[in-house]
């Protein structure tokens, strides 16, 4: 972490998910980095009995609100209340679920400078620019999302992209293609593809079933694991069901195992229609995993075509289908896909890149 910055900050992060994955986990991997640095000082706002309340943070002290969602003014006053008490330099929204609303209230009604971290490319209403005005800064995860939210914030002084991180130590686990196959009882040749994403339509697993139907047809040795949770579920249960593809293509639920998996599957396919960046993405690089994925959102960020990897257009089966058979046909190609993702997601996204980023930002925005 870069040594220019000579005077200390005590920053207030506000993190309301309930799960300790996709944002919250940045939220981790940026606590635990700062926390290395004496010259930061850091609270953590949370949810009641949400996952990331009962991380184990080093410096970091947390306060637990009971949180009900957007709605909840309740939670909102519970939350001010803690600001109010510690007067940070800075606060840092990094969750939506209303987190976006009620922390520009908060920096509105006690003048603190604050950050909103974007990390979705969904599209907002035009009255989104009144939630926006109220931060310092507003930072995109990718080019993607800078895109989408860059249109309601014509007010912000501060715009930026600081990409999403992986810890490379946790994703960095050794194979053992035996520990997989024993745990899904998948036969020991098999191809396996995997897909790890909330069970919802923009993230394309129906795409992917589809696909699979073609494929089988072509291959008796070709496994696909579905991992998530999400509304879609009993649909996609009916569309395996009616291509008679239970054997498979598994729906595994939702996993806490993913970094242990991404080592010993052929391929990750992430079929999306809409994506902020892809945190999989970059988890699946650094554990050398080839992958298929689609030219939306920040995708393209982490995702070359023939370099880091193979893109088709969202919603093209045969493109999918064409993609997993290539690399089915040839390896060499898969292990070279594997390794070039593995080398840029390790120069590109690091913690240490991503805490050094922040860090600037709190400064510029102390200073200011």
């Amino acid at each position: 972490m870069s040594n220019q910055h000579s005077f200390d900050i005590n920053v207030l992060h506000i993190e309301l998910g309930r799960h300790l994955y996709g944002g919250a986990k940045q939220v981790t991997y940026l606590i635990d980095a700062l926390d290395k640095d004496t010259r930061f000082t850091q609270h953590l706002i949370c949810a009641v009995n949400s996952e990331i309340s009962h991380y184990n943070f080093n410096r970091c002290k947390t306060f637990s609100i009971g949180y009900k969602g957007d709605t909840d003014l309740m939670g909102f006053k519970r939350l001010l209340n803690v600001v109010k008490r510690i007067r940070p330099d800075v606060i840092h929204v990094h969750s939506r679920r209303g987190a976006d609303v009620w922390g520009a209230l908060a920096a509105k009604f006690t003048g603190i400078s604050a950050v909103c971290t974007r990390r979705v490319d969904n599209t907002e209403s035009k009255l989104a620019r009144f939630k926006y005005r109220e931060y310092d800064a507003v930072i995109s995860i990718s080019d993607g999302v800078h895109n989408v939210v860059s249109k309601h914030c014509d007010k912000v002084k501060y715009q930026g992209v600081i990409h999403s991180a992986v810890d490379e130590e946790e994703y960095g686990q050794p194979a053992d293609q035996q520990w997989l196959k024993s745990k899904f009882n998948i036969p020991q040749q098999h191809f396996v593809i995997a897909n790890f994403a909330q069970y919802i339509p923009r993230k394309g697993q129906a795409d992917l079933i589809l696909a699979m139907r073609e494929l089988t047809a072509q291959f008796d040795n070709l496994t696909c694991l579905l991992f998530g949770k999400g509304s879609e579920e009993e649909n996609y249960r009916q569309l395996i069901e009616k291509h008679n593809l239970e054997s498979s293509v598994k729906l595994c639920g939702f996993t806490h195992e993913v970094a242990n998996i991404l080592p010993n599957v052929d391929a990750l396919v992430h079929p999306a229609y809409a994506e902020g960046l892809g945190v999989i993405l970059l988890q699946a690089g650094i554990s050398k995993c080839a992958v298929i994925s689609t030219p939306v959102g920040g995708i393209p960020e982490i995702i070359k075509h023939k370099e880091t990897g193979l893109m088709v257009s969202p919603g093209d089966i045969s493109g999918l289908v064409q993609a997993i058979r290539l690399l089915i046909a040839e390896p060499q190609e898969k292990i070279a896909l594997g390794k070039a993702l593995h080398q840029h997601v390790k120069t590109h996204f690091s913690i240490e890149n991503m805490a050094s980023e922040y860090t600037a930002l709190y400064h510029q925005i102390v200073k200011a």
